[in-house]
């Protein structure tokens, strides 16, 4: 039920920063954070270091986050970019520490591809990425300056995103209508969105407040329910003293009707609409059917409504793979799986079995992070994220296929102070008895207001991309299908 943070340092990356040319040998800039309400929730500080081989980009990020009944954390975030003296980018690193939980990515750019490293505690995973021969590194920095929006009106190139470990193509439009927490722009200024896509599936999208040097302004990063906003501002102001944001009532959204509980067992229909004009059409799980249709999505839940996800052997196959955050095949994750694999009883049987022995490996409710399987059993807490991954890998290792769902469920009863809302949240689709079903670890039960909106391996940007998407919906209608009698 978050990451407010991820994404958060590719925004930064189009933030400003020292120009080409005649660089001193160090120069810093100061950035404040600030939350939809306006106030100060977090600091940047960006160095760049020019050498003679090269220069060294280091972007430090820091925010503290208490939520009702917890101790406050602080997540810090380091990202480093070099570059060699031509100008390239040769070598970027990314140090996240939650509380005291560490994670490190590192990549190495040669030969047309990225050979990155992720570790954390509980182990290390290395992938290999390749790059197109124009791919950037600077998010698009570097190309605004030039930019002329009545020459070219999309300003488009792909960018590599270590955070997600992945090239996105990046699109960057004229919009209309800022939003309020966007800073005011200077004589000729404009507003623009950045368009994240990968696969052509849209990930994300921000806004950007441009000056007339095209130089940035602010970025508004868009939430479920909320939003962040980056300023360039002095070394007084990012230094200055903030309070611990408190981000799961500020993602919780009133829901526009109070929906009965006989409801949430049958059918119901929602209809959405897309701010922006940035539409993208919604997963068809083995409960979700979503049908686009002039600018708006209808979408139906119920227990068979939806047509599922592929079923064709290697989409199968694709799902009972270990990766870097359903690690299926380690043993702490087999170890959970052994005692449902050689039982004479169905797949829907063995599913819910494993329901039941994932919720006491969590032990304490942590809002904070997003942890992989085998690192949220190491650490005994976490929340429907970490439920959801743990749950993903069982049912990989007990040979079951399965794939982790982000999106929205609604919460009917006072949950963190907010009643009648829906809030992001995360469950498992497992293929069981042929066919596709939802298995929810965390609430121990699915419903119809499980509303499905990225599909993954648990990995770090489909839960960001469902936020980001989320944002996006403009609730319309929501009503209760009944059979006639």
């Amino acid at each position: 039920m978050r990451r407010l943070w991820l994404g958060l340092a590719f925004t930064l990356a189009l933030v400003g920063g020292p120009s080409r040319g005649a660089e001193p040998a160090e120069t810093t800039a100061w950035f404040t954070l600030y939350a939809e309400e306006g106030e100060k929730v977090g600091r940047i500080i960006e160095t760049v270091t020019v050498r003679p081989d090269g220069r060294e980009i280091v972007d430090e990020q820091e925010i503290t986050v208490r939520e009702q009944g917890a101790p406050v954390t602080r997540i810090v975030q380091t990202n480093t970019r070099r570059e060699d003296a031509q100008g390239r980018t040769v070598f970027l690193s990314l140090y996240s520490l939650v509380g005291r939980e560490w994670t490190r990515i590192e990549a190495t750019i040669r030969d047309g591809r990225a050979v990155i490293v992720r570790r954390t505690a509980s182990g290390h995973h290395q992938s290999i990425v390749p790059l197109p021969p124009a791919v950037r590194f600077d998010a698009g920095e570097g190309l605004l300056a030039g930019w002329d929006p009545a020459a070219t009106p999309s300003l488009e190139f792909d960018n590599f995103n270590l955070d997600f470990m992945v090239v996105e193509h990046v699109a960057i439009t004229p919009a209309t209508g800022a939003p309020p927490t966007a800073a005011p722009t200077a004589n000729g200024g404009m507003s623009v969105l950045r368009s994240r896509y990968e696969g052509g599936s849209l990930q994300g999208v921000s806004r950007l407040t441009l000056d007339a040097r095209r130089d940035i302004v602010a970025v508004v990063l868009p939430r479920f329910g909320t939003s962040l906003t980056v300023r360039i501002t002095d070394r007084a102001t990012a230094l200055a003293p903030y309070e611990p944001y408190r981000v799961l009532p500020k993602t919780m959204t009133k829901s526009p009707f109070r929906i009965p509980p006989g409801a949430l067992q049958g059918h119901i229909r929602y209809r959405f609409t897309f701010q922006d004009g940035l539409e993208f059409p919604l997963p068809q799980t083995g409960e979700q059917k979503a049908v686009l249709s002039g600018g708006a999505a209808v979408v139906d839940i119920c227990e068979t409504c939806g047509p599922g996800l592929p079923t064709d052997p290697a989409y199968l196959a694709d799902a009972l793979k270990p990766t870097a955050w359903l690690q299926s095949d380690h043993p702490k994750v087999r170890a959970i799986a052994a005692r449902v694999i050689n039982l004479k009883v169905s797949d829907t049987r063995r599913m819910q079995m494993l329901v039941e022995a994932v919720v006491p490996r969590l032990g304490r409710i942590d809002f904070t992070g997003h942890f992989s399987a085998v690192d949220a059993l190491n650490r005994h807490a976490g929340d429907c994220t970490e439920a959801a991954v743990i749950l993903a890998a069982a049912a990989r290792a007990a040979g079951i296929p399965a794939k982790v769902v982000n999106g929205l469920v609604y919460s009917r009863e006072r949950y963190h102070g907010v009643s009648n809302a829906f809030l992001p949240h995360s469950w498992v689709l497992a293929y069981v008895d042929g066919h596709w079903k939802s298995f929810d670890a965390a609430l121990l039960t699915f419903d119809s207001s499980h509303i499905a909106l990225t599909v993954g391996d648990g990995e770090a940007r489909s839960l960001a991309a469902s936020g980001q998407l989320a944002s996006l919906l403009d609730w319309r209608d929501l009503a209760e299908v009944r059979a006639r009698p």
